[in-house]
């Protein structure tokens, strides 16, 4: 055996070694730590289990990992609903952010969770959170190929042309991020009213819905 088969075992057993631990930190069975054991319980959809932890120790409802996640942004990133809405109900901050600003309702727009992003919004998130990088939640549902439902509820709010300019550190708009990653930058024109659906370029470059409107002579 070489040196460098001998080395890369050591790192493979090393790596087993902290997956092994971490699986025992997180199983509630197994954890002395009631911070994971929370953390495990949002992340996993256990709200019987989370309001056990809770009526023992409601100081629980903030703590927040090395990342800076918190149970609510791990029920969002999942898509725990139940255990989502009971967190709010029991008043987890909508605003808390992770190491690198994001909310949790950055976590569940990147994932296109758009039931944990409905409610979000109706507990209050707000749309307009800027991460380290200037991104908003529609930057990131912005980012990705599978994000109409996600889209559809952040592009229906009264505040949405002004969050739909904003440019992350890149100098990039939601709209220019859906453009270059999706196929839903159309439905940014739902948001401007000069865009109609004469003018508006998913329409107008379709020849036969062009006809259709007398558009073409």
């Amino acid at each position: 055996m070489s040196d460098s088969e001998g080395s890369d075992d050591q790192i493979k057993d090393l790596l087993e070694i902290k997956h092994e631990i971490q699986k025992f930190k997180n199983d509630p069975a197994t954890s002395a730590n009631p911070i994971d054991h929370a953390l495990w319980a949002a992340e996993n959809g256990k709200t019987s289990t989370l309001k056990q932890l809770m009526s023992s120790q409601p100081s629980l409802l903030h703590v927040q990992d090395s990342d800076g996640y918190t149970m609510l942004h791990r029920a969002a990133y999942e898509n725990h609903i139940e255990a989502l809405c009971y967190l709010l109900s029991v008043g987890a901050d909508v605003g808390m952010k992770t190491e690198l600003g994001w909310t949790p309702l950055h976590s569940a727009c990147k994932w296109n969770n758009y039931q944990a992003v409905a409610r979000l919004l109706a507990a209050g998130a707000d749309p307009r959170a800027v991460s380290d990088g200037a991104l908003t939640p529609m930057h990131l549902a912005s980012s990705i190929s599978h994000c109409k439902s996600t889209l559809l509820i952040l592009l229906l709010r009264e505040d949405t042309t002004d969050i739909a300019k904003m440019c992350n550190k890149s100098g990039e708009t939601p709209e220019q991020l859906a453009q270059r990653n999706g196929i839903y930058a159309p439905l940014f024109e739902m948001i401007c009213p000069a865009a109609s659906y004469i003018r508006g370029l998913a329409f107008t470059c379709n020849p036969y819905v062009r006809e259709t409107i007398g558009v073409l002579n």
